[in-house]
């Protein structure tokens, strides 16, 4: 089931009847060979596999869900989702706009037929579909939200406070991710882990 105002950007199959709380992991691109994304019950839903510029997404069974890759030479930190065919269809372009301790991020959404990689990245008179907001975060949030950039409707909702415990692995620590009934999983894990390292390589000097 999709929400009817979130699309399934990256699929339908990820949308769900209930609301998650998912355990993700601050600065996970440190941890040796990613992390494992799973709820609060433990069970496991999604791999994150870490490189240089690119971020992958897998399911349990280690098939390929969505890329998060970054934007070389970009004015502001840029990050595509890439899903579909061989990952080849560009899905979201997300990008950070941050002022002062508070801090946001457009998302931007695409129709078929879907940009590819090799196409540049050309916003024109697009306008974002979502927003990413998040305040008093220095330089990580405490509490931050992903909603409808229209009707403000919350789709996610990010907390560290809400977290079980720090985890010592590679110095991360947890944070939980709550996703509504009908919003696409793995398009809301896309944007959170995009959030966090937008955030994190912001504060450590800015786009490059």
């Amino acid at each position: 089931m999709a929400s009817s105002s979130c699309p399934a950007v990256v699929d339908e199959k990820h949308c769900y009847d209930e609301e998650l709380k998912l355990e993700m992991k601050e600065e996970w691109w440190t941890a040796s060979g990613g992390f494992v994304i799973k709820d609060i019950q433990g069970k496991e839903y999604f791999q994150v596999k870490n490189h240089l510029l690119t971020h992958e997404l897998l399911d349990m069974e280690g098939n390929k869900v969505a890329d998060l890759v970054k934007k070389k030479m970009a004015i502001r930190i840029t990050f595509h989702i890439y899903a579909g065919e061989e990952m080849s269809e560009r899905r979201a372009t997300m990008n950070l706009r941050a002022m002062s301790l508070k801090k946001k991020a457009h998302v931007y959404l695409y129709e078929p037929p879907y940009p590819s990689q090799d196409d540049p990245t050309d916003l024109g008179d697009m306008k974002p579909a979502l927003k990413i907001k998040a305040e008093n975060c220095g330089s990580w949030i405490n509490e931050a939200k992903i909603l409808n950039a229209e009707t403000k409707e919350v789709y996610a909702e990010m907390s560290k406070s809400a977290a079980k415990e720090e985890l010592e692995e590679a110095g991360c620590k947890t944070y939980v991710m709550t996703v509504k009934p009908g919003v696409d999983v793995a398009f809301m894990s896309m944007c959170a882990l995009f959030f966090n390292v937008a955030i994190k390589e912001e504060a450590s000097g800015g786009a490059s």
